[in-house]
């Protein structure tokens, strides 16, 4: 059966390097000019990334793919970048990809090759299903380094996506962080009707071990102090309001009716309970997050800021980082993850300084938010594993607010 992934590099390949350009795959050499040749990682059938031909390039490509996943996964990309770096990749991968066409039609490399004022190469990775999938281009020079990367909204969803990442780095810059790191803005604009956010790399580096807890909830901390409003009761704060708005807009299905009754149901439970609100990362976890190399101190590398947000109970972004760890690297059963993370709360908050009743009232509004993000984003329609809000976040926080939830 055709992956999904290799249906998805046709359909945005064709948005990447327009007519008279064309995308072929397959391990055939066609009878016709190729203008570059990539090679499609692990293979067709189960296509994760895409990368130059060239040994530098794919070797730097495939090195940066291992950061943030598990061991086996940063193992096996140090093992393959080191296999394509003595050139043995094209012997061994077969499968590939031919950029056909004429030399001087325009694409995305040509584009960003104008932006960056350098010969590039990109590497593209293939995500899998989900409403807010989009091109993220990895831009290699000639002999392998990293010069910037590129993200690239398709679709309504997506472009906003984009574009709300370039103004939160923009916003970013002019905060004084001194515990995450962010990309710079290097270019930020429409290409052939796409949404192009073109970011500085930041100095990721595989070998290194990942950051501890602390340095995580402390970096965490520091984004949420941004303007940061103590001691309002939760259904009395202006994110609650947002929040709200945000349901009732919704359009009529049972998830979306369901939800709103959930948020009403949130509001009577616990929304006395006294929160701190300041801005917080949106999707903060340990695939988006690295060491700088310094054990004891310094900042932390922080990437994929496009679910920004100004004004939202202080703890999110640590709750997130507990859930979606649990649910991707663990491969846990979502609902008990979302169990977990009510139960939990209170000791993974506290190092914030949130009293046992604040962490349940932010657990609580917490999984409200992801739920409502992912109906809002059609994630069921998208095919996303967790898309189904229904069959996991909605009942948990049912059993959260109902008799004796409290």
């Amino acid at each position: 059966m055709t992956d999904d992934r290799l249906d998805h590099l046709h359909e945005v390949g064709r948005l990447l390097w327009p007519a008279p350009l064309e995308v072929r795959t397959g391990r055939d050499v066609d009878d016709v000019p190729v203008r570059r040749e990539y090679l499609l990682l692990p293979s067709a059938r189960r296509p994760r990334l895409l990368v130059p031909r060239e040994r530098r390039p794919a070797a730097g490509a495939v090195r940066r793919y291992g950061v943030g996943r598990g061991r086996a996964a940063r193992w096996q990309a140090a093992v393959l970048a080191a296999g394509l770096t003595t050139g043995l990749g094209p012997l061994l991968l077969r499968d590939r990809v031919r950029l056909v066409g004429p030399g001087g039609a325009p694409s995305i490399e040509s584009h960003l090759a104008e932006v960056l004022g350098t010969d590039v190469r990109v590497s593209l990775y293939l995500g899998a299903p989900r409403a807010n999938r989009k091109p993220v281009l990895q831009v290699l020079a000639p002999d392998g380094r990293t010069l910037a990367w590129v993200k690239v909204g398709v679709d309504p969803l997506t472009c906003r996506l984009v574009a709300d990442e370039a103004a939160a780095l923009t916003a970013l810059a002019a905060t004084d962080l001194r515990l995450a790191t962010v990309p710079r803005v290097l270019h930020s604009g429409r290409w052939n009707g796409l949404e192009l956010l073109v970011q500085s790399p930041l100095p990721v580096d595989p070998r290194r071990p990942r950051p501890g807890w602390d340095r995580v909830v402390a970096a965490q901390a520091e984004v949420a102090g941004i303007g940061a409003v103590a001691g309002q009761p939760l259904a009395a704060t202006a994110y609650w309001t947002t929040l709200r708005d945000r349901t009732d807009r919704l359009p009529a299905g049972p998830a979306a009716d369901e939800l709103r009754a959930l948020t009403a149901r949130v509001a009577e439970d616990c929304g006395d309970v006294p929160v701190t609100v300041g801005a917080w990362h949106g999707d903060w976890t340990p695939w988006n997050t690295a060491s700088d190399g310094d054990r004891q101190g310094g900042a932390l590398l922080v990437w994929d800021w496009e679910r920004f947000g100004s004004a939202v109970p202080t703890g999110y972004d640590t709750l997130h980082w507990r859930l979606q760890s649990d649910l991707v690297n663990s491969l846990a059963d979502p609902a008990a993850s979302a169990r977990r993370c009510l139960e939990t709360a209170p000791a993974t908050l506290a190092p914030l300084g949130l009293t046992a009743e604040a962490a349940r009232a932010t657990a609580v509004g917490y999984l409200t938010e992801l739920a409502t993000r992912y109906v809002t984003d059609r994630q069921a329609e998208a095919g996303a594993r967790l898309g189904d809000v229904g069959t996991w976040l909605l009942p948990v926080v049912g059993e959260a607010v109902g008799p004796g939830g409290r």
